[in-house]
């Protein structure tokens, strides 16, 4: 067990976590969801806030800005992990050179680069479409790395992009479950924080919380 900052492994695990950071939510999931032998694979690692409370035996990452590995193209082999990690964008960028997501101090700190450095992609999704094309070819190349009853981890959020509300949630869990996998457990993450900025005019609620979607593999491969 690591950790940056005070966390007491809960005895029962409850589907509302509430921290700052990433570390304890991920930690929290794993006591159901990651066995000691399970080979886990991080698709999109960042500075690697997620593993600061809990880190597996078997765990292998990657970024494409520190080793070229795009999430989309992985190097493992079809059939060879038991736990995927994705945490893609939540929002699109927009016409903006800046996310609206922060880039609070205590998300971001150790890293070089801002939000989208943070994924491994320089040259985020501008829109909404280009957004849900890049998480859906993520969950697909993950889908392809699986093995039979794996799991896939997924983070996402809700957001407002273009003055309207959109169900990141949604579409992650509609994705996956039409590539044929299964959801088998949630995790509301409550950290406090939220991508949208005060403004003087108040028209959607803050996003306070993100999900943690888990899914599972058929125990046996479609042909």
């Amino acid at each position: 067990m690591i950790g940056q900052e005070a966390f007491a492994m809960p005895e029962v695990v409850e589907s509302v976590v509430r921290c700052q950071a990433n570390g304890p939510l991920i930690a929290t999931a794993a006591q159901l969801w990651i066995r000691p032998d399970d080979l886990v694979v991080d698709v999109t690692y960042g500075n690697g806030l997620f593993w600061t409370h809990y880190r597996p035996a078997r765990l292998v990452t990657h970024d494409l800005a520190l080793d070229g590995v795009d999430f989309r193209q992985l190097p493992e082999p079809d059939a060879s992990v038991d736990v995927v990690v994705f945490d893609p964008p939540y929002i699109p960028q927009g016409g903006r050179e800046t996310s609206t997501l922060r880039d609070d101090a205590r998300i971001t700190a150790g890293s070089n680069g801002g939000f989208l450095d943070r994924y491994g992609l320089r040259d985020g999704p501008r829109s909404v479409r280009e957004l849900e094309e890049l998480v859906a070819d993520g969950l697909k190349e993950a889908c392809r790395v699986l093995r039979p009853a794996g799991r896939l981890w997924v983070k996402c959020m809700d957001y407002v992009s273009g003055g309207q509300y959109r169900s990141g949630r949604h579409h992650v869990v509609t994705t996956a479950l039409g590539l044929g996998l299964r959801q088998v457990d949630e995790f509301v993450h409550h950290s406090g924080l939220g991508p949208q900025p005060p403004r003087e005019v108040q028209h959607h609620s803050r996003r306070a919380h993100s999900f943690l979607c888990i899914f599972q593999a058929p125990k046996r491969r479609r042909s």
